[in-house]
């Protein structure tokens, strides 16, 4: 997992988050989210799919 953060035109209100999930060396999806509790949601969501064992690794 990889997290870019950046707050759009310098303002800070409008926080920016990338967050690009990875697996092994093959395919990787990206969401952007606008929130702190945005980013926890996803970190934590793939922290469980993690834990529970359903993603493959290469």
């Amino acid at each position: 997992m990889v997290l870019r953060a950046w707050l759009e035109g310098g303002k800070p209100e409008a926080l920016r988050v990338r967050v690009i999930f990875t697996i092994g060396t093959d395919e990787a999806r990206s969401l952007v989210v606008t929130s702190p509790e945005a980013v926890h949601a996803a970190v934590q969501n793939w922290l469980e799919d993690l834990g529970a064992g359903t993603m493959t690794f290469s």
